[in-house]
């Protein structure tokens, strides 16, 4: 029996992916993980890997298609006895829709009297099944503008809604409301007492009415919009709550300076302050695990065993937080190669179906940028994400009320407050702090 290759979920905020472009066509031999398809999302493009070792025997998605992830694309027959005739591929392949299960109509003895034949309302039904398929992104977007799907034109395959579908008709609804209130009667008080205020009703105003003279509009770009909605989504989701500690970095600031670049020599890459704070972070889950959970839709918490980081990397193109799985089995060097390798891969485009999957608890790294303190917002469905800020010189108070130049860190941590207290983050937030602090004047990063 043929194995389906479904579209995959290129980051924790990807509802949908589009085919790109086709690099394997039907009849043709194909080993497991070799590139079979280019992918792109809001996120990121890349080459989808086979499930396993075959031949492609089917194309049920076409080149500049959408559709939600989790959805069919391709059939790859695992028995090299199997022909290719029974696949369609090419710009004279059927749609989507030819491929799916088609309905079985029920015998005419059953045909309600006075209604349609069963094959009609078959046929029928299926139309406005096919009407109304729209991805969990388009879908979470309608029902936040209160739309009526029934009152969009899809223009995906079939009649499918899409988020474009939906944007756009935000946009035009907006432009034909009036700018100015709507004033609405309120209903008359039961008792001879003063009537209450009309309510007031303000259409949103558009860029249009917006822009003055020499003003610019820009158009976000795909991964723009992707973000927008993701940072949105996870306000709405999460009550986020933010805590910060001061860290002394000295020590590894000191340690840096005189051995980051031979280290660069001697290893092909550097190494920065992001490897010892992840370390820390690593030790840190061990002590609170809940740091490393997710809240689910039925109100549970689930734990995970892994403590896979996820790394924010800042492209042309827009934020994308690639995976360093298992970080907590990595020395501080091989942490090094990791992060420069995704980072890399990352501001390349060339990062795959798996370096965006599956992490557990994100290290974002503005400090880079010279900031000071930050407050990040939970990449979901996480329950915190923990930003270093820039390592500075400056006066702190020592022991025995001596002042001395230190260098010093800001650590702040958003948190969702359905799973953690303030005391649960803020112990977190200790040992990591200890952790770094606790490195002396001789550092072993292997």
């Amino acid at each position: 029996m043929p194995t389906p290759v479904k579209m995959p979920r290129l980051g924790e905020s990807v509802a949908e992916g589009t085919i790109g472009s086709w690099l394997k066509q039907v009849g043709d031999t194909i080993e497991r993980d070799e590139a079979i398809a280019e992918v792109i999302t809001d996120k990121i493009n890349a080459e989808l890997p086979s499930p396993v070792a075959g031949r492609l025997v089917k194309i049920l998605v076409q080149v500049d298609e959408t559709v939600p992830v989790g959805t069919d694309i391709a059939m790859i027959e695992e028995s090299a006895d199997v022909t290719a005739d029974s696949g369609t591929s090419g710009p004279d392949a059927a749609p989507v829709e030819s491929v799916r299960e088609a309905a079985t109509p029920l015998p005419e003895s059953s045909q309600p009297v006075g209604l349609p034949s069963n094959g009609t309302r078959v046929k029928q039904q299926r139309e406005d099944e096919e009407r109304q398929r729209i991805s969990p992104l388009a879908r979470r977007l309608a029902q936040e503008h209160g739309i009526n799907l029934n009152d969009i034109a899809g223009t995906g395959a079939g009649g499918r809604v899409r988020k474009e579908d939906i944007l756009a008709f935000v946009e035009q609804r907006q432009k034909v409301a009036t700018p100015a209130a709507v004033y609405a009667p309120s209903a008359p008080a039961a008792a001879p007492v003063a009537q209450q205020p009309a309510r007031v009703e303000v259409a949103q105003p558009t860029s249009e009415q917006l822009t003055e003279a020499g003003d610019e509009v820009v158009s976000p770009s795909r991964m723009r919009l992707a973000i927008a909605e993701h940072m949105v989504r996870s306000k709405r989701t999460s009550p986020h709550a933010t805590t910060v500690v001061e860290v002394d970095m000295t020590n590894i600031a000191k340690w840096l300076a005189k051995n980051k670049d031979e280290f660069k020599r001697r290893e092909g890459y550097g190494i920065s302050f992001v490897p010892f704070v992840m370390k820390a972070v690593c030790e840190g889950i061990r002590k609170y695990p809940t740091i490393n959970s997710t809240w689910t839709p039925d109100n549970k918490i689930i734990i995970k065993r892994h403590i896979n980081l996820g790394m924010a990397v800042s492209t042309d193109t827009g934020l994308v937080v690639p995976t360093i799985y298992d970080a907590d089995q990595y020395t501080l060097a091989a942490l090094a190669k990791q992060v420069n390798a995704l980072a890399q891969r990352a501001r390349a485009n060339k990062l795959t179906v798996q370096d965006m999957q599956n992490s557990t608890f994100v290290v974002n790294n503005p400090g880079v940028f010279g900031t000071i303190i930050s407050m990040p917002i939970i990449n979901q469905p996480h329950a915190a994400i923990l930003s270093m800020d820039a390592v500075v010189k400056r006066p702190v108070v020592i022991e025995d009320d001596a002042i001395a130049v230190r260098s010093m860190m800001f650590m702040s941590m958003s948190f969702d407050h359905r799973i953690l207290d303030g005391a649960g983050a803020g112990g977190f937030l200790q040992a990591v702090r200890t952790k770094l602090q606790s490195y002396g004047r001789d550092i072993d990063v292997y």
